[in-house]
């Protein structure tokens, strides 16, 4: 039993010497054992969101005459897809009807939907686009895109929070543009001395993620 035991261990010491002797053999290029391929990690994709209207508000703040004043669009209506670990994949698209503002004066709401200020017989929406949306810290993101008003498209941007419970997401935001970019106002009524160009839009939104 001995002597085999000696046997086979000296052969064993043989064969290697043998190997790391042996040209063209390199203990680096040996063929190695196969890795398992790691999966990819898939981002999940952007679900579909639907805005609960009662609870949604579009709203502006500009002012006239060194007053501010506030308005509101009464209708419209937002097309989102939206998931945080895939903002990528992440798009938004905003269509207002632009008859449907109103601001509680009489006079300024007759006024709005004529040619001097929205002209909603030619432009009767507008459509706030997104080309890109990021985060910029814990439920803080911000939304890049076109906006198209008055038959002018112009680049803007939204900053907005979000906060998610359950299926429903909360989100508000608000972002300032010069009206006079666009071609709205007209006449002296419309001139920067008497409503200033700078408005701010404001949007409050819950959406409900769909099934």
């Amino acid at each position: 039993m001995r002597r085999s035991l000696i046997a086979a261990a000296a052969a064993a010491i043989a064969l290697s010497t043998i190997l790391a002797t042996a040209p063209g053999v390199d203990a680096a290029q040996a063929p190695k054992p196969p890795h398992k391929a790691v999966a990819a990690s898939v981002p999940p994709a952007a679900p579909v969101w639907t805005v609960d209207k009662a609870e949604s508000r579009l709203t502006f703040r500009a002012s006239a005459n060194g007053q501010a004043f506030d308005g509101v669009f009464k209708t419209w209506d937002a097309q989102i897809a939206f998931e945080p670990k895939n903002l990528k994949a992440s798009h938004a698209m905003v269509t207002v009807v632009m008859a449907s503002v109103i601001t509680g004066d009489p006079t300024r709401d007759q006024m709005l939907p004529t040619g001097d200020w929205f002209d909603v017989g030619k432009f009767g929406k507008s459509v706030f686009e997104t080309s890109a949306i990021t985060q910029t810290g814990p439920d803080h993101f911000l939304a890049a895109g076109t906006l198209s008003l008055h038959g002018v498209k112009r680049p803007i941007t939204l900053p907005f929070t979000l906060t998610f419970i359950k299926d429903a997401a909360k989100m508000e935001g608000a972002t300032t543009v010069n009206r006079m970019d666009f071609g709205v106002g007209h006449g002296q009524a419309g001139g920067p001395e008497t409503v200033a160009p700078q408005v701010t839009v404001s949007v409050k939104l819950t959406a409900h993620k769909a099934h």
